[in-house]
């Protein structure tokens, strides 16, 4: 079984889509129902600890793979108008809650040597345009937790790496910037247009699947030619 995390929507919703087209047992978790009669949905907030908890505890048999593709936002704003509760309301979305999967999924991607694949952003790679510092931020506590956690899962041959899309056409990306700025954007993409959610499933699937062995700690950039990490 492939658990994606905040898989009800954008590159979680199309990795599932994508994963269960090649026939893998797939369930996804989120706050909201995909309405995707094939996929098996179970309701998860992965701030409250306790549905993290039974979320994973209802899963039965060996866990191959899991994807955490959970995430918030909010606009850019000036440092003087920074809050702690969004701070920490974008934190305990898209860097404590994979925490809390890690510690309750665990056991379960240990039976089947599993692997695991976060969706991180290139925001953490250089910054973010439209995203306010809290994202930023966020996206780089996942980039030190893969590197750390690699080598402690490294034990008990589990694998974890990270994909890095830059912006990709999803409902969270068209719900924070306006369309002429995604025009603006586009145009300064050195392959002319913004990542289709699939390109990025198609990364996360080499990640999670058979064909990755040896890969561990490492993160996988898709940007169009954005940021070069060569």
């Amino acid at each position: 079984m492939i658990a994606i995390i905040g898989g009800t929507s954008g590159i979680g919703l199309e990795t599932a889509i994508y994963l269960q087209a090649l026939g893998h047992e797939v369930v996804v978790g989120g706050r909201k129902d995909p309405r995707k009669a094939s996929l098996e949905f179970r309701a998860l907030d992965v701030t409250d600890e306790n549905q993290v908890e039974l979320f994973f505890g209802s899963l039965r048999g060996p866990l191959e793979g899991l994807v955490y593709a959970a995430g918030t936002t909010f606009p850019k704003r000036s440092i003087t108008e920074f809050t702690t509760s969004v701070f920490d309301q974008v934190m305990q979305t898209n860097a404590t809650g994979l925490l809390l999967c890690l510690k309750y999924g665990y056991d379960k991607l240990v039976v089947s040597r599993g692997r695991v694949v976060v969706v991180n952003s290139i925001a953490s790679r250089n910054s973010s345009r439209y995203s306010g510092i809290e994202y930023t931020m966020s996206k780089s506590a996942l980039s030190g937790l893969v590197k750390q956690l690699a080598i402690d899962f490294a034990q008990d041959n589990v694998l974890i790496n990270s994909v890095f899309p830059s912006m990709t056409e999803t409902p969270l990306l068209s719900e924070n910037v306006v369309q002429s700025k995604l025009d603006e954007m586009a145009k300064t993409i050195p392959l002319g247009r913004i990542a289709n959610p699939l390109e990025i499933s198609k990364a996360i699937a080499f990640l999670l699947l058979e064909e990755n062995t040896y890969i561990t700690g490492s993160g996988l950039d898709i940007n169009g030619g954005q940021f070069l990490n060569g």
